[in-house]
C-alpha cells in the first residue's frame, strides 16, 4: 500500500468527518459484513427466507435487505434459484428512495454488475421497462447473466456510451439511475488496493466525467422524472459539490430530501453513509425535473415473424398477446413494446432461443423468467437429489411425455430439460453447473 496515498486519504477524512475522523479511521480496521436483498419478483419474502440456509438478520437501514457473515452466499440454493442478490446494505439503499408508481420507462446508465438495476426492477411494475446500460461490453455481459439468474425480463441490456441515447430517447425517461464511476474512498475497508491509485488528480478527473454524465441524465429525463445519483466515495468534488453545481446548471431540477438524518453529508437533503453508520461508504441524492410530464413519441422496434418459433410458443407456453423480436437467428419475447435501439444490444425482453437448422432450441433464460410463472405447459418438480443432480449437469429419469419441461425445486424455477423416452436431457448451462 502506498503510504503517501494512505496519509492523503486520512487527511481528506478529517475534512469530511471532522472530529469523528479518527473514529472512522479506526473502524477501517474492522471486517465488513456481507449482505443480500430479496428478489420478490420470484417469490414472497417468507418463501425466500424458508430456503435461505445460512444465518442472517434483517437490516434496519434498507427494506428487503439482510446482513450476514456468510462468505458462501453465491454457493447457496437461494442464490442458484435466483431468490437473493448479494449487495452491501448501503448499495441497496438508493433504489429504495425513488417513487416507482408512475415509472414506465427507466434507464440505468452505468448499470453493471446490476445491483441497483435489480433492486429497482423489484420495485417496478411488470408493464414498466428498464434499459440497463454499461459502456463496458464485458461488464454488461455480467449484468445480463445476473438478470437472467433472477428471472427479470422487462429489461433491455445495452453497452453504449450514455450520450448515444440522446439521439432517439431524449426527454422520455421517468427515472434515470446514475451510479457513477468514482474514486471509491468508501470501499477502502473492503478493497484497500484502491489506495494504490488514490490521488487528487484522479478525483478531479472523475468529477468531470460525473458532471458530463449528470448533464446527459438531465437531457434524458422527462418532466416530473426522477434522477437517482450515487457514488461510493466521500469526496466533496464527487458528492455534495457535484450536486450543487448540477443544480446551478439546471434550474429546472430540484432536490428531493431523503428521509435519513444520521449521516455525514454537508448538503441538506442528500445522504452520505460510512462505517460510522455500520456500512461502507455511499453518497446518494434524489432529484426531480420540474414541469408537467410530456408524452413523446418513441420509435419502437419492428416485430418479427417465424412459423417455427410461433409453433414452439403455442406448444410450450400458455400466452396469447406478446411481441416477438429477432436478431439474426435469435428470438426474443416481450409483453410490452421495446424501443428501437439499433446497436450494441445484448438482450431484450425474454430471450426465447435460436433457430438451429430446422429446429428451435429454447434458452435457459426462457425457463428462468418470473413473468412467465404459471404459463409453462410442461412442469416437473425436482426432489432434493434430483436438484443436486440437475445443477451438476446429470441427466434425470422421469416417466413423462416427450417435451421440454420447466424444472422447479420447492416451486422455484431452476432451468429446463428435454424429456425423451423417460430421460430428461440436462439443459442447465455448463458454466453454471456445480462441480461435485
Amino acid at each position: 500500500m502506498n503510504t503517501g496515498n494512505k496519509e492523503l486519504f486520512y487527511q481528506r477524512c478529517r475534512e469530511y468527518f471532522g472530529d469523528r475522523a479518527d473514529e472512522l479511521i479506526s473502524l477501517l480496521n474492522e471486517r465488513s459484513r456481507s449482505a443480500f436483498f430479496l428478489n420478490e419478483k420470484k417469490a414472497s419474502k417468507q418463501e425466500i427466507l424458508d430456503i435461505v440456509d445460512f444465518k442472517y438478520e434483517e437490516d434496519p437501514l434498507a427494506d428487503k435487505s439482510f446482513s450476514c457473515g456468510s462468505e458462501g452466499i453465491g454457493r447457496s440454493k437461494a442464490y442458484e434459484l435466483g431468490l437473493i442478490y448479494p449487495q452491501d446494505i448501503e448499495s441497496s439503499l438508493p433504489a429504495s428512495y425513488a417513487a416507482y408508481k408512475d415509472v414506465r420507462l427507466a434507464i440505468d446508465l452505468c448499470a453493471a454488475p446490476g445491483g441497483k438495476s435489480i433492486n429497482a426492477l423489484n420495485r417496478m411494475s411488470d408493464d414498466a421497462l428498464l434499459i440497463c446500460n454499461d459502456v463496458s461490453y464485458k461488464r454488461a455481459s455480467i449484468l445480463g447473466s445476473n438478470l437472467e439468474r433472477l428471472g427479470l425480463s422487462n429489461v433491455i441490456v445495452t453497452s453504449l456510451d450514455p450520450k448515444h441515447f440522446l439521439k432517439d430517447l431524449a426527454g422520455v425517461f421517468d427515472l434515470v439511475i446514475l451510479d457513477v464511476p468514482c474514486s471509491g474512498e468508501g470501499m477502502i475497508r473492503k478493497y484497500p488496493e484502491i489506495l494504490d491509485d488514490y490521488s487528487i488528480s484522479n478525483i478531479l478527473s472523475l468529477s468531470k466525467i460525473q458532471s458530463s454524465l449528470l448533464d446527459t441524465a438531465h437531457e434524458l429525463l422527462n418532466n416530473e422524472g426522477q434522477l437517482l445519483y450515487s457514488t461510493c466515495t466521500y469526496a466533496f468534488e464527487e458528492d455534495e459539490d457535484q450536486i450543487r453545481n448540477f443544480l446551478e446548471r439546471h434550474e429546472d431540477m430540484e432536490l428531493i430530501k431523503l428521509p435519513y438524518l444520521d449521516n455525514s453529508s454537508k448538503l441538506e437533503g442528500t445522504l452520505k453513509l460510512s462505517p460510522l453508520n455500520g456500512t461502507e461508504g455511499q453518497f446518494m441524492a434524489l432529484l426531480r425535473k420540474k414541469g408537467n410530464k410530456t408524452h413523446l413519441n418513441i420509435r419502437y422496434r419492428k416485430t418479427a415473424k417465424n412459423d417455427l418459433v410461433t409453433a414452439f410458443i403455442k406448444d410450450e407456453l400458455d400466452i396469447d398477446d406478446y411481441y416477438l423480436y429477432s436478431s439474426a437467428e435469435h428470438y426474443y419475447l416481450s409483453f410490452i413494446p421495446l424501443p428501437d435501439i439499433k446497436t450494441n444490444v445484448l438482450s431484450q425482453g425474454i430471450y426465447l432461443g435460436s433457430i438451429k437448422g430446422k429446429r428451435f432450441e429454447p434458452s435457459h433464460s426462457l425457463y428462468r423468467s418470473n413473468i412467465l410463472k404459471g404459463k409453462y405447459r410442461h412442469v416437473h418438480e425436482l426432489n432434493d437429489k434430483e436438484y443436486e443432480d440437475y445443477i451438476s449437469g446429470k441427466e434425470l429419469k422421469a416417466e413423462l411425455e416427450d417435451a421440454y419441461y420447466l424444472l422447479t425445486y420447492k416451486g422455484m424455477s431452476i432451468g429446463h430439460g428435454r424429456c425423451s423416452k423417460g430421460i430428461i436431457k440436462n439443459k442447465y448451462p455448463k458454466g453454471l453447473r456445480r462441480v461435485v
